[in-house]
This record gives structure tokens, C-alpha cells and sequence, in this order.
């Protein structure tokens, strides 16, 4: 039962969500399990710091006004995705957030006819977007943020070093900022099988098995 899945997921915690997010980098099999962890324990602790910067500033703002007062620009269009990919936010250089109205109502309908809103902590799904497109905002405005600045060796020759950033340390720290953001007490990571459900049951289900790996770490 649905019911069951998300009361297994809530219970994952940041680090082996954030095994998770390792397991879907092109890079992954160039980062040792060691650091790794390290990695991991760092772009959730910049996650968080970002936004309690941001809630001490606000404190009790609503995120859409937020977002008005930082100069940032929301935009709702109807849907967006393919077959294999689904859309629900994204941010555009320099000062655009676009929420994806049909695909978050579908999550949100699905929300509430499984009756999993007390689960979730009665979280608002588009201020949860809103919240990880605000960080992805925040690093690219901030050349001296961890998740801009962590880079991996891929290969050297002699003193030569070539080095490369990893996609999944700034979506570990988007997840985080929102968790914080939102006080919420999981990680917002769930929705990747929540978002599913409503178009492929089938996917959602095997995406859910596949994150019950990392429960106890790997």
C-alpha cells in the first residue's frame, strides 16, 4: 500500500537519500565510498545553512514573496516532460523559477485522494519546488558556495589535474535548503516517487524498490 511506501520513505535518512542521489551521477564510479560520505554530509550542511540564512532574513514570509523581494520572476506554464521525464520546476538564468501547473496538480490530487497530506506534514508541493529552485538561484549567485566548488580529479597526467563538479551535490543541498525552509522533518527526496505515481504506477513502484537499498547504507 502507498500508505506503507511513504511512511518507509520518510523514515530514510539525509545520508542514504544522499546515496541515492550519488547512484543517478554520471560520475559516480569515480568517487570513492569515503568521500562520498563526506560530500554528502557537507552539501546537506550547506542546504540547511542557506536557508536559515534565508529564514532569518524572511522569517516569516511566504516563499512567493520571497522570491518577489530577492528579484526573482515565477512563472507557471501548463506542462512540460517527455515519456521518460517529467518536469515539475526549473530554474532559468538569471531571475526566472517556472512551476509546471498540471504536473504539480496531479501530484497534488494524488496527495489527496490517498489521503497522505498528515504524512507529509500537510506540506504545500509548489512551495516545496519553489523552495529547491530558490537554492539552485542562491549557488549560481554565489561563486564561493560548497556546491560550486567541490570538484572531483577525473584523471592526471604528471602535475596535471583534470577536475569536474558532480550534478548531485547541488540537488543533496536544493533537497536540504527545502527541509529546512519548510521545517519539515524528511527529506523532500520522497517526491521523486510521489511525483511518479500519478503517470506510471508501475515506475513509481520500481524506483521505490530500488530506494529501499539504501536503507542502512551501502
Amino acid at each position: 500500500m502507498i500508505e506503507e511506501k511513504i511512511d518507509f520513505l520518510i523514515n530514510i535518512n539525509d545520508e542514504e537519500w544522499g546515496q541515492y542521489a550519488f547512484s543517478r551521477d554520471p560520475l559516480k564510479g569515480k568517487v570513492s565510498e569515503e568521500l562520498r560520505k563526506k560530500i554528502i554530509e557537507k552539501a546537506s550542511e550547506c542546504g540547511k545553512k542557506e536557508a536559515i540564512k534565508i529564514k532569518e532574513k524572511y522569517r516569516d514570509v511566504p516563499i512567493k514573496k520571497i522570491l518577489k523581494r530577492i528579484g526573482l520572476e515565477y512563472i507557471e506554464k501548463d506542462s512540460d516532460g517527455t515519456e521518460s521525464y517529467i518536469m515539475f520546476a526549473c530554474y532559468n538564468s538569471p531571475n526566472k523559477i517556472t512551476v509546471f501547473k498540471k504536473n504539480k496538480m496531479l501530484v497534488e490530487e494524488f496527495i489527496k485522494e490517498n489521503e497522505l497530506s498528515s504524512k507529509l506534514e500537510y506540506i504545500d508541493v509548489e512551495s516545496m519546488l519553489l523552495a529547491h529552485e530558490l537554492f539552485h538561484h542562491i549557488e549560481e549567485n554565489n561563486k564561493n558556495i560548497y556546491t560550486k566548488n567541490e570538484k572531483i580529479v577525473l584523471w592526471k597526467i604528471g602535475k596535471y589535474k583534470y577536475k569536474s563538479g558532480l550534478v548531485c551535490i547541488g540537488e543533496i543541498a536544493a533537497m536540504a535548503f527545502a527541509k529546512e525552509l519548510l521545517s519539515i522533518n524528511y527529506n523532500p527526496y520522497i517526491f521523486d516517487v510521489l511525483m511518479l505515481y500519478p503517470y506510471d504506477e508501475n515506475k513509481a513502484v520500481e524506483l521505490y524498490k530500488e530506494i529501499e537499498g539504501f536503507k542502512g547504507g551501502l
